[in-house]
């Protein structure tokens, strides 16, 4: 999957905004321009930029909802988007409308604010010019309010409250018969260096999947109804997506309908629309992410309809999961539920309280991705990764942990370890040998920040948030030391692919070291700093995952990896790796199974940051590694060389009567469907035949591979 992200230098057009709107926070502007064409282009390509988020509107037809991406390729940068606007024009006079949402808050977690407000837009061919400059007419939208309630989001989001009052509204601003002739002319703004908004990158993932305007699965229920007292109801999604809300009423004017979802109290944002008089119809720009969508309608307001438009990044779902065990299968569907609900602009933690890019969630959601999601879905990685390196300090060579962001800072050094590792993982999937070159030599400095004390450990990195995992009994010296070692045996591997004989020699020669004064850490039970309280789960599970742990260890270990059970929803999924890394697939299972019990049993459709629910969101997708569990070691599809050149299936023949497995592979869709019945096992296996397979069988077993049967008693079969 390629990726690619150019810096626009050669700007013709000028940023524009309103003077007067230069220190204002979360405001709406309206742009209006008519130009005139002769004949209608093939292909017209318009290049728009906009801080922060744009809705592009041709002859009234609605050509881009939700443009442009949260600010931050860079410390200073922004992104433009691409889009052909050529079918919307007609021969003669057109209209281009835009409305721009800026949001102004320096505190965010996922974006970089500029400062101010601005819109660019360029399209050029050699008959049309169309440049954003002072020819354009502007005008605050009057409409829209600053919510000055108690219930505001969180302050690591961005974006505000969307509070509408219809009766101010501009109605048909956007069409040819509204008369704009006494609006404001734009104001000129520098682009480039002497502009705030920096230099401007082209986006570098799809625009936004748009599903349509759907109907709630109860919304019959109160169509053509009133109510004497205010009343809150609440309308059902089949699953928790990012969406917004729409309402067609009959109403007098000055009515409040307030419109949350089960997450706003976690500090998502939320929706007001204020009735003007007569039979009206009102859909929220901006998304929020729910399954219950409550909707306060006031006394005397008739509902016509009420309804809702999922969004959500551009991808298909083309993995699949199922076996005989419904809590498995539910698990894995609510693990990608969980994915889908986080991915938009970046990868997130969570939709509504920050909508931050951490990086272990970030190594967790890649992982995810490749076994639900088509190879579309890469870009979203590649993305954060890009973002990522561009916000390191030449000097530091940290790699931070939240970009984009201003105004703060965070190393969280383990995640970046983990983010590491997932570099080389992303290689072995993707089989992108570029990638590894990007983003050599940056994890190279990272890891020779750390420091080696005496004793042959690390001197411990506490970073500027000394964090390892959620929840107790954190076993520091352990976790931190096999972070680092699988670390220094990834890049090791990156050296090797690019021909760094002497870095990998060097990698090779700390490994070991490294390795000699780790055994002190054991106990005969387990790993564990002499000054921790008792063993934990973390700690051991990275060791085997990284290697350090000897083979020979195993049978002692497996008992602090099946029954300690420190670890959160993060470094879950590293556990349960290890465990099936020993070869104990069962454990595994049941461990699984027993901690994602009350999630699995939950009557909501994606995964909670933490056990308890109340103790942090309720969809968080670093909690989702049962998905990769599921479709790599039970139904045993993983890459034995990179991109899957080769590929492994080794099911757990033992553990399942029938297993049905998808994976959307770079190469092609991989297929596995398994059934047990009558003392024989049939097989059938899909694969693309420009790779190899290593394939393990049971006794017994009715093999068709590709749509032809085959015959053998090998119990390892070589396609």
């Amino acid at each position: 999957m390629e990726y690619s992200r150019e810096l626009k230098t050669d700007w013709k057009a000028k940023w524009i905004w309103l003077e007067s709107e230069k220190s204002s926070k979360n405001v709406w502007l309206c742009f209006n321009k008519k130009f005139s064409v002769t004949d209608t282009p093939e292909q017209f390509n318009a290049k728009i930029a906009a801080e922060n988020k744009y809705w592009l509107y041709i002859n009234g037809k609605s050509v881009v909802r939700e443009g442009g991406l949260k600010r931050g390729p860079t410390p200073t940068g922004c992104y433009f988007d691409e889009v052909d606007i050529a079918p919307y024009l007609v021969p003669g006079d057109n209209l281009i409308s835009v409305l721009v949402w800026y949001w102004g808050n320096e505190a965010s977690y996922s974006s970089s604010d500029a400062g101010q407000g601005g819109l660019l837009f360029e399209a050029e061919n050699d008959e049309i010019s169309v440049l954003s400059d002072n020819s354009w007419s502007v005008i605050k939208n009057p409409a829209f309010k600053d919510d000055t309630g108690k219930l505001q989001p969180n302050y690591r989001l961005p974006e505000s409250n969307v509070y509408y009052d219809a009766r101010d509204e501009l109605a048909h601003w956007n069409k040819f018969r509204y008369d704009f002739s006494g609006w404001q002319k734009a104001d000129e703004y520098s682009v480039g260096g002497e502009g705030c908004w920096g230099e401007i990158y082209s986006r570098d993932i799809p625009q936004f999947k748009d599903f349509g305007l759907k109907d709630y699965l109860n919304s019959k229920d109160y169509e053509g109804k009133s109510f004497r007292l205010k009343k809150k109801i609440t309308l059902n999604a089949p699953y928790n997506a990012q969406l917004t809300p729409y309402l067609e009423v009959e109403s007098a004017a000055g009515k409040k309908i307030v419109i949350t979802t089960e997450n706003t109290y976690t500090g998502a944002i939320h929706s007001t629309y204020v009735t003007k008089d007569g039979l009206q119809s009102f859909e929220s720009p901006a998304w929020f992410n729910g399954e219950h969508i409550t909707y306060e309608i006031p006394s005397g307001v008739k509902i016509i309809s009420l309804k809702y438009r999922e969004s959500g990044y551009n991808t298909e779902f083309c993995g699949e999961f199922k076996c005989e065990n419904n809590a498995m299968n539910t698990l894995w569907q609510k693990s990608l539920r969980t994915l889908y609900v986080t991915m938009r602009d970046n990868f997130m933690d969570c939709p509504d309280r920050e909508r931050a890019q951490w990086w272990g969630d970030v190594t967790n959601e890649m992982m995810m991705t490749m076994y639900c999601l088509a190879p579309s879905s890469y870009k979203l990685y590649r993305k954060g990764v890009s973002a990522m390196l561009s916000y390191v300090d030449p000097e530091t060579k940290v790699l931070q942990t939240v970009v984009p962001i201003k105004n703060d800072y965070f190393e969280l050094p383990c995640q970046q370890l983990a983010g590491v590792c997932g570099f080389w993982t992303y290689y072995m999937y993707t089989g992108n040998k570029d990638f590894i070159k990007s983003v050599y030599s940056y994890a190279v400095d990272y890891l020779n920040l750390w420091k080696t004390q005496e004793n042959g450990l690390l001197e411990h990195r506490s970073g500027s948030w000394d964090w390892q995992d959620w929840g107790d009994k954190i076993d520091v010296t352990p976790l931190e030391n096999a972070w680092y070692y699988y670390a220094l045996s990834c890049v090791k591997n990156m050296a090797e692919l690019l021909g760094f004989e002497e870095d990998a020699s060097g990698f090779d020669s700390r490994m070991k070291s490294l390795y000699t004064a780790y055994q002190t850490l054991w106990t005969g039970e387990g790993y564990a700093d002499p000054e921790n309280d008792g063993y934990d789960d973390r700690g051991n599970a990275v060791a085997v995952l990284s290697g350090i742990c000897p083979e020979e260890n195993y049978s002692a270990l497996k008992n602090i990896l099946f029954n300690t059970r420190n670890a959160s929803p993060y470094m879950e999924y590293y556990v349960l790796e290890s465990l099936c890394r020993m070869g104990e697939f069962a454990l595994a299972e049941q461990r699984m199974c027993e901690r994602y019990k009350e999630m699995i049993e939950e009557d909501y459709s994606t995964l909670w940051e933490n056990w308890i629910k109340k103790d942090g969101t309720s969809n968080h997708a670093w909690t989702g590694g049962p998905l990769v569990i599921m479709s790599k070691h039970v139904a045993g599809i993983k890459p034995l060389a990179a991109g899957y050149e080769k590929i492994e299936v080794r099911p757990q023949y033992g553990l399942h009567k029938n297993i049905s497995c998808t994976v959307p592979a770079i190469i092609g869709e991989i297929k596995l469907d398994i059934t047990e019945a009558d003392g024989k096992t049939k097989i059938n296996l899909e694969y693309p035949e420009s790779s190899q397979v290593v394939l393990y069988l049971p006794e017994n077993a009715d093999l068709t591979v590709n749509g032809k049967s085959i015959e053998t008693n090998d119990s390892v079969l070589y396609l």
